[in-house]
C-alpha cells in the first residue's frame, strides 16, 4: 500500500467528516428556524387567544357598567344589590363585583361577590353582594362603593 494510497483514504474520510459535519450544522439552523418561526407563530396565537381573556376575560373591566346599585337591610342581613351590562365587544367570565364601605370617607370594611358564567356583549346580569350575616352585620358605614375588579 502506497503512502499516496493512504493520503488519498485520509483526505476521502475527511471531506466525508466535514460533508458530515456541515450537513449536521445545516440541520440544526433549519431545526432553529423552523422552531422559532412555530414558536412565534404558536405565542402570536396564544396572544391572541388571552386577549379575549385579559382583563376581565374578554371584556376590559371598563366595558362592565355598573348600575341600579342599592343597599337592602333586611332581617338583620345587609346586601348590595344591583346590575352589571357588558358594553364591549368581547363577552366577560368570571369577574369580581366588590363594594367597599365607608364612614365618612374612612375606608371601614370590603365584601365582593363572583359571577360565573359567560356575560355577553350587550347582556346585563343582576348580582347581591352580602355584607357580614345575621349575627356579624358589616362595619358602620355611611356610603359604598362598588366596582369590577378582576377576572379571569
Amino acid at each position: 500500500m502506497s503512502f499516496d494510497h493512504v493520503r488519498r483514504g485520509v483526505l476521502d474520510a475527511l471531506r466525508t467528516v466535514g460533508r458530515g459535519f456541515l450537513l449536521g450544522i445545516g440541520f440544526c439552523i433549519a431545526t432553529g428556524c423552523t422552531y422559532a418561526i412555530v414558536w412565534e407563530v404558536f405565542m402570536s396565537k396564544q396572544m391572541a387567544a388571552m386577549e379575549g381573556v385579559a382583563g376581565v376575560a374578554g371584556a376590559s373591566a371598563k366595558d362592565l357598567i355598573i348600575s341600579d346599585v342599592e343597599e337592602s337591610k333586611h332581617d338583620g342581613v345587609t346586601a348590595i344589590l344591583g346590575s352589571v351590562k357588558n358594553t364591549g365587544a368581547m363577552p366577560a367570565r368570571g369577574f369580581q363585583i366588590q363594594a367597599s364601605l365607608f364612614d365618612h370617607g374612612k375606608f371601614v370594611d370590603q365584601y365582593s361577590t363572583y359571577l360565573s358564567g359567560k356575560l355577553g356583549p350587550g347582556e346585563s346580569q343582576y348580582f347581591k353582594i352580602s355584607c357580614g350575616c345575621k349575627d356579624t352585620p358589616p362595619a358602620e358605614h355611611d356610603s359604598y362603593k362598588v366596582a369590577v375588579v378582576g377576572g379571569y
